[in-house]
């Protein structure tokens, strides 16, 4: 892994047995600092990865180090109360503190910037007075302000300032010295304190579950705690600058964020499995209207776990399983969560007190921020299975345009075909693997995805993304 000719040391395959007191698994930014947390503090770690380190989502991220998670002040005193909400900005705060002190301790050149956020509302938008009471008395330093510099007029912004912004990769590979890992090992099992990959595996007193979606699926009931969605990005050069970022009250806005000579923009946000197959394609719009002169350099899109009522969850993978742990559901907000979680897990292990972590357990409930939203789940998860049964052929293979794919019916089966440039077809089944709901389409990212827990494919049936362990079953297109 490579990000501005800085290149993330190779690692061997797990084939062996090994022992240690915390395995983690995960090999992005989460598991990274808390293999480094662990560590540091003298235990025996091993860390897993089933690619390459900082291969997923790490990879992806706009990499803002925020304690601004968009408008969220307001409704986490309203969902969790004040002392509960007060403990996750306080977290994320501290989390900014430790990125700042930790780069300088160990003196490595990551571009870390100090820079300000801001939520801005368009003209005819609400006010953020509201917000910007609750972040003040949740003892944020906010400020209210007009903004100006912008190509399009925005009514106030609510600024969080000293954030920051940093190159995710040189910073890793200086928590990586000293540390045992594995990559090319992908974990196909968990029993009790063993780990078991393909050729190995780990006995642990403890083990740190830190992909991005929770791997087990029997404890903690993470396929109804969690969502996934998705979001469009374009790296524009010769653009005109703008000082640090924003991101538009509207979830469904755009967001712009400056990377030294870089300016990145990014929106198109959508539930994974709901994509119009227009998404770079009105980014691109934009930024034509808003830089005409700017040159596109590269475009990419992210995807990011969400929890029920918006904050991560951090600790005890269930009540049934003391020995293991979770860190998941991080939201837009990866960097600052990875920390927290680095911290609290440590302290967890150790047998410390955490004072931020009662607001992240896995095993809360908030009735007013849960119920609805597990509903919604429940309701995708039946509807992605009607779909499977009842959807009738969209169109018959000859009429697949290239580039293009559509669900296909032939001796009253369904297969989910793809057309590439050269006019070659790929066939797989359309149903994921994981709880067998029907795949959707993405046009723009040329790849099969499931509406109910976000497991994604490419057009050949190879696994992009978890929750689903295999990939789908590929079909000899020629005989459609």
């Amino acid at each position: 892994m490579e990000e501005n000719g800085c290149a993330l040391p190779a690692y061997p395959r797990l084939e062996e047995k090994l022992h240690a007191d915390v395995a983690v698994i995960g090999g992005g930014m989460a598991g990274i600092l808390t293999a480094f947390a662990l560590h540091r503090a003298g235990l025996r770690v091993v860390l897993l990865e089933e690619s390459r380190l900082a291969g997923g989502v790490t990879a992806r991220t706009t990499a803002r180090i925020s304690a601004q998670h968009g408008l969220f002040c307001e409704r986490l005193m309203r969902d969790f109360g004040e002392h509960l909400a007060r403990q996750y900005v306080m977290a994320q705060l501290h989390a900014v503190r430790q990125y700042r002190e930790l780069v300088g301790a160990l003196g490595v050149d990551c571009r870390f910037t100090e820079e300000t956020s801001r939520v801005y509302t368009a003209p005819n938008g609400p006010s953020l007075e509201r917000e910007y009471a609750c972040a003040r008395q949740l003892g944020a330093d906010a400020e209210l302000r007009g903004v100006d510099g912008l190509p399009f007029p925005v009514r106030e912004a609510l600024c969080f300032p000293h954030q920051a912004s940093f190159e995710p990769l040189p910073f890793l590979a200086a928590l990586l010295p000293g540390l045992t890992v594995f990559e090319r090992s992908p974990v196909r099992d968990i029993r009790v304190h063993t780990v078991r990959c393909d050729a190995g595996s780990v006995e642990a007193e403890h083990i740190v579950v830190a992909t991005r979606y929770p791997m087990l699926g029997r404890w903690g009931l993470y396929h109804l705690k969690l969502r996934q969605e998705q979001a469009y990005l374009l790296a524009l050069a010769d653009a005109p600058k703008i000082d640090g970022w924003y991101l538009d009250a509207d979830t469904r806005g755009w967001t712009l964020q400056q990377r030294g000579d870089t300016l990145i923009l990014g929106g198109g946000l959508h539930r994974c499995g709901e994509n119009g197959g227009d998404s770079y394609e009105r980014l691109r719009a934009q930024a034509k209207l808003w830089f005409p002169g700017a040159r596109e350099v590269r475009a990419w899109s992210s995807q990011d776990c969400v929890t029920l009522d918006g904050v991560p969850y951090i600790g005890r993978y269930s009540a049934a399983t003391p020995h293991l742990h979770v860190a998941a559901g991080f939201g837009r907000w990866g960097m600052t969560n990875s920390m927290v979680a680095a911290t609290l897990l440590t302290a967890e292990l150790l047998g410390n007190r955490y004072p931020y972590a009662e607001v992240f357990s896995p095993d809360r409930f908030f009735p007013s921020a849960s119920i609805e939203a597990m509903m919604e789940g429940a309701l995708y998860a039946v509807r992605g299975k009607k779909r499977r049964l009842f959807t009738a052929a969209e169109r018959e293979t000859a009429n697949i345009e290239p580039g293009h794919a559509a669900i296909v019916r032939h001796h009253g089966r369904q297969y989910g075909v793809y057309r590439d440039e050269a006019g070659l077809l790929y066939a797989v089944s359309p149903v994921c693997p994981h709880r067998g709901c029907a795949l959707e389409w993405n046009d723009d990212e040329k790849t099969w995805d499931c509406p109910c827990h976000g497991s994604r494919f490419d057009y050949t049936g190879r696994r992009l993304y978890h929750p689903a362990k295999a990939a789908l079953k590929s079909v000899d297109a020629t005989e459609l």
